[in-house]
């Protein structure tokens, strides 16, 4: 039996809350509503403490993080000078700048 304070269920937290924000970023994208940049640091943040615990990512969180990773490799692919960038890049310039951000950290 686990205890309350036993890491394992904090892990299991942390995995449930990574969810519940990729399934927030998920469903605003579809929407095509603004995704607050905190929102991805919250979920970079989640992901990564899940990672360096060994914790295997619920599937939102690895879909998100997926696509978002295929999206900076595409953004890194179009010049720096290209004009009229889709609105979609939006969540990669967020994205990126909140992983940045957490490599500084």
């Amino acid at each position: 039996m686990t205890e309350e304070g036993d890491p394992s269920n904090k892990m299991f937290e942390v995995a449930g809350l990574a969810a519940a924000i990729a399934d927030r970023i998920l469903e605003q994208h579809a929407a095509a509503t603004p995704i607050p940049p905190e929102q991805f640091r919250m979920l970079v943040r989640a992901a990564r403490m899940l990672l360096d615990n060994g914790v295997p990512w619920p599937p939102s969180v690895e879909h998100v993080v997926m696509e978002v990773a295929r999206r900076v490799e595409e953004a890194k692919a179009v010049s720096a000078g290209a004009a009229g960038a889709s609105q979609g890049h939006d969540v990669v310039v967020n994205l990126t700048q909140a992983l940045g951000a957490m490599k500084r950290s």
